[in-house]
């Protein structure tokens, strides 16, 4: 098995790309960066500091921050065992204490995520920490030091969920303390302003970055075609052409221009392709009966078309959408009675081929868990926890491995919400 052409060279191009330690400065190519080291040597190299990440005490190319992020990810790839490839396919979790699944309110787990950068090689994760913004950045420097003493010495890009408004929904967005706080983007879409919008992605983008997060999980372009869905407050509302517009505009605020992700910019990850907003009866596709959604393929249209700025903007990312989308057909092909993740005609075929995406696509969280008898039939007496949730929807059937082989046929990239390599090597 193995990941597609844009996945892991994409992965290390915003690795490289980012610097390691909070604050981030952007600078020219020919002036010196700043370059700090908690456990490997600086190299002076014509009076110039590189940091020495594979300790062999010379300037190797994916140490040198004057070359691209995609000749550093090329000559890094290179020099990377399976073993350390595979850990880039996934997207986890920061272990933090005192929390089951990241959501503390004291800090990180250093000793729980050691492992899980040295043993499983994972450099991906999302982070629900809610401290004040000093010890955010003093844990993100932390997570930076542990992940500078692994061999190759490659950083952890650490994602977020929206963390700048009022709304605290677990798993869809954050309690963001000290950072400032805008109306949700439904208020945003009532203003209907792009410059505001490109505005606020500016000034939160720049706290992301200080505080040591360079992937957004967001925006949320879903065309919220239903109106008794409960993630309408996420998004931009229901008209395809105004979403496209705002999305956009999101996009370039947060990756630093209109035409992709800058030095000092964060990367989007824009969700949730395609089709979301049209679960039925408002139902959500995070429970087995909201696993399917109905749409013609003129109502799927409408739906793509609210994706059209956030692509031309050039977002680094895509996170496809959890339910079986039923019911379209694209150019003369059904859409898979599969979740969005596991279908080519809408991740290969469509996004990449026919709309020319060339960034990450990142699949939602627990698409590849098992789905017990708390996920699949709740009771009173055990209802679905947070921990119970699965969303494989149409491939419960399989088993674990056999999900990862689907996902990276149909397009996925990276795996997110999963820190479960074993499946790679079973025979």
């Amino acid at each position: 098995m193995s990941a597609s052409r844009f996945g892991i060279k994409g992965i290390m191009a915003l690795a490289m790309g980012a610097t390691a330690l909070v604050p981030i400065m952007a600078q020219s190519a020919v002036t010196q960066v700043p370059v700090e080291s908690r456990s490997k040597a600086v190299l002076s190299v014509n009076g110039l500091k590189f940091r020495d990440l594979d300790g062999d005490g010379k300037l190797t190319p994916y140490e040198d921050w004057r070359l691209s992020p995609q000749q550093r990810a090329d000559d890094l790839i290179a020099r990377m065992t399976v073993e350390e490839k595979v850990g880039q396919m996934l997207h986890g979790t920061l272990p933090a204490l005192g929390a089951a699944i990241g959501n503390s309110t004291v800090g990180y787990d250093m000793a729980a995520l050691a492992p899980l950068l040295r043993e499983k090689h994972i450099s991906s994760f999302i982070t629900r920490l809610a401290v004040p913004p000093a010890q955010m950045a003093e844990q993100a420097n932390a997570v930076q030091a542990l992940a500078e003493q692994d061999r190759l010495g490659i950083p952890v890009t650490i994602s977020a969920d929206p963390r700048n408004h009022f709304q605290h929904v677990l798993g869809a967005a954050e309690n963001g303390k000290g950072m400032t706080q805008w109306p949700e983007p439904l208020g945003l879409a009532a203003l209907g302003d792009p410059a505001l919008v490109k505005h606020f992605g500016r000034i939160a983008g720049a706290e992301y970055r200080a505080l040591g997060i360079h992937q957004a999980l967001s925006p949320q372009v879903d065309l919220a075609s239903e109106p008794r869905w409960g993630r309408i407050t996420g998004t931009f509302g229901s008209d395809p052409a105004l979403t496209s517009v705002l999305g956009g505009a999101y996009v370039s605020g947060f990756q630093g221009s209109d035409s992709g992700l800058t030095r000092d910019g964060v990367l989007t990850v824009v969700k949730h392709w395609v089709g979301y907003g049209a679960l039925p009866e408002g139902f959500d596709s995070h429970n087995y009966y909201g696993r399917t959604a109905k749409l013609t393929t003129a109502q799927l249209d409408r739906h793509i078309e609210a994706f059209k700025g956030a692509l031309a903007a050039k977002s680094g990312g895509i996170m496809p959408t959890y339910p079986i989308i039923s019911g379209p057909v694209i150019d003369g092909k059904p859409v898979e009675p599969v979740g969005a993740g596991y279908s080519k005609v809408l991740l290969t075929e469509l996004l990449r081929g026919k709309l020319g995406y060339q960034g990450v696509i990142l699949s939602d969280w627990a698409i590849t868990l098992d789905c017990d008898s708390r996920c699949s039939a709740p009771t009173k007496e055990a209802p679905q926890r947070p921990q119970d949730i699965s969303t494989a929807w149409g491939v419960m059937d399989r088993t674990v491995q056999q999900r990862y082989v689907l996902g990276v046929q149909a397009g996925i990239d990276q795996f997110g919400g999963t820190q479960d390599t074993a499946p790679f090597w079973r025979r």
